[in-house]
């Protein structure tokens, strides 16, 4: 019998202390924190690239081509946030790299389209 009880006062911490990670782990994911994509060859994600690369040369009249997604994190706002390192085809000027805020919320909207600085 104390043998049983000496197992319910080291296993029940250890499990509750598991179970409060993970919701502190689930919280901050849903509260907006920034997530790595892992699969950056994810034919939505190539969607939301050419989105951004077509709707920034639309609007700044450029002739932009996609090359690849080189990096991107994605964040639960409203919908969902994407936050994307393009390798960008300029004509006449090469490839580029820029940083790409898009916003999906049953449609999509470009937050923003900057060159990319690395840190």
């Amino acid at each position: 019998m104390e043998r049983r009880s000496s197992f319910y006062l080291v296993f029940l911490p250890l499990l509750m202390l598991c179970l409060l990670s993970a919701a502190v782990t689930m919280e901050a994911a849903l509260r907006g924190g920034w997530e790595p994509i892992m699969n950056l060859e994810d034919p939505h994600v190539r969607e939301v690239a050419q989105y951004a690369v077509s709707e920034h040369g639309r609007l700044k009249q450029l002739q932009l081509k996609l090359d690849k997604v080189v990096k991107g994190e994605t964040q639960v706002v409203s919908g969902i946030m994407y936050r994307l390192v393009l390798a960008v085809e300029e004509k006449g000027a090469g490839t580029k790299q820029y940083a790409v805020v898009v916003e999906e919320d049953k449609k999509m909207h470009l937050k923003s389209f900057k060159k990319f600085v690395a840190e």
